[in-house]
């Protein structure tokens, strides 16, 4: 089963909220982490990952999740990333088509019939707000409101490295 543009971008622009009120610590490196996430009713369920399993420092990797499977937005600091070949399945891939990522900060949008293969450059994505002086937190912070996940309590452990 594919999600069709219209469910996505409904998804996309629902707002979302944490399932349950505890603060969680931003992830160090080497460590993942996962937050269930809602609709204001309760009724349509998210997640979204923090990874910081990769052994560089600075690579981590953001998700928003619908169903566990389908994966709405992902966001790849530091990663490889190759997109399809023509056609793009919409206009804001044009001209990316084959577009090759390395150690670029990226990020994917689901599409029917792809799921997430296809990704853009962050900084063909300025709406989102992120500057290349934010550190991974803040990134995530702009992530999640780009998102629009509220209420998220996301705490730094004391000399946590970016």
């Amino acid at each position: 089963m594919e999600l069709n543009p219209s469910e996505v971008k409904t998804l996309f622009d629902v707002a979302k909220y944490p399932c349950y009120s505890a603060s969680v610590e931003f992830p160090t490196q080497g460590e993942y982490l996962e937050i269930e996430l809602q609709n204001d009713t309760g009724r349509i369920k998210f997640q979204s990952d923090i990874s910081r399993k990769n052994k560089i420092v600075n690579k981590a990797t953001l998700q928003l999740r619908y169903k566990k499977t389908y994966v709405i937005r992902r966001l790849d600091f530091m990663g490889n990333h190759t997109n399809p070949p023509a056609p793009a399945p919409d206009k804001i891939f044009y001209g990316f088509e084959e577009y090759v990522c390395l150690r670029e900060d990226h990020i994917h949008f689901y599409m029917d019939g792809f799921g997430e293969r296809w990704a853009l450059p962050l900084s063909k994505v300025p709406e989102m707000g992120i500057t290349k002086e934010d550190g991974l937190y803040e990134k995530m912070i702009k992530f999640f409101t780009y998102c629009k996940v509220e209420d998220l309590r996301v705490k730094v452990v004391k000399n946590l490295i970016f």
